[in-house]
């Protein structure tokens, strides 16, 4: 690969990891605001910005990817593409009302997860480089661990559970992964970004 094209796709990196965790970090903001007024309209803000996070996501995955040529590699970059569709479809059922915010919380949590998966595969292979710093792989794979406890909500969404009275505790527990997909990888995307844009 030329000089030129890998500094370009560097850059590329950090813009799209920084516009990550800023739609990320809005959507966090927008959720907060919304409980701590009751209502208006934070709540479709966040909304969009998880839809939008899932699709950035997905992007950032295909152009990070160390190696379309390797198993690991397309596993990563699938069970991104995947969660990203399923963010977006989480987005699209409580946007257009379509269910209740419980159960379309469960299918954006199922797609975060599948977005944890691409974050462990990667992380986990810039432990053999010295391209990442080793605090900076630690921060990736626990965020996309508790990112990846979101496959405990997969049941509720299979069974259509929309009220969190009626989830098994499981289910509930796999909520969990929003400390990961709301602190820890935003966290992870700017340091990502700082990394390839310095």
């Amino acid at each position: 690969m030329a000089l030129g094209t890998e500094l370009d796709r560097r850059r590329t990196i950090s813009r799209l990891a920084l516009l990550t965790a800023v739609v990320e970090l809005l959507g966090v903001v927008s959720l907060i605001i919304f409980f701590a007024v009751g209502g208006g309209p934070f709540g479709f803000i966040n909304d969009v910005a998880n839809g939008l996070v899932g699709l950035l996501s997905m992007a950032l995955a295909w152009l990070w990817v160390p190696d379309l040529r390797t198993r690991w590699s397309t596993l990563g970059i699938g069970a991104a593409t995947l969660g990203a569709l399923i963010m977006v479809a989480g987005s699209i059922l409580i946007i257009f009302d379509i269910t209740g915010w419980y159960l379309a919380g469960l299918v954006s949590s199922v797609g975060s997860a599948f977005i944890g998966i691409w974050l462990l595969v990667s992380n986990r292979h810039h432990r053999q480089t010295s391209e990442l710093p080793r605090a900076m792989i630690l921060l990736g794979v626990t965020a996309a661990i508790f990112m990846i406890i979101g496959l405990l909500a997969l049941p509720g969404v299979v069974a259509g559970i929309d009220d969190p009275q009626l989830a098994p505790w499981y289910v509930n527990a796999g909520l969990l992964n929003w400390m990961g997909t709301y602190l820890l990888y935003p966290a992870w995307c700017l340091w990502l970004s700082r990394r390839y844009g310095g």
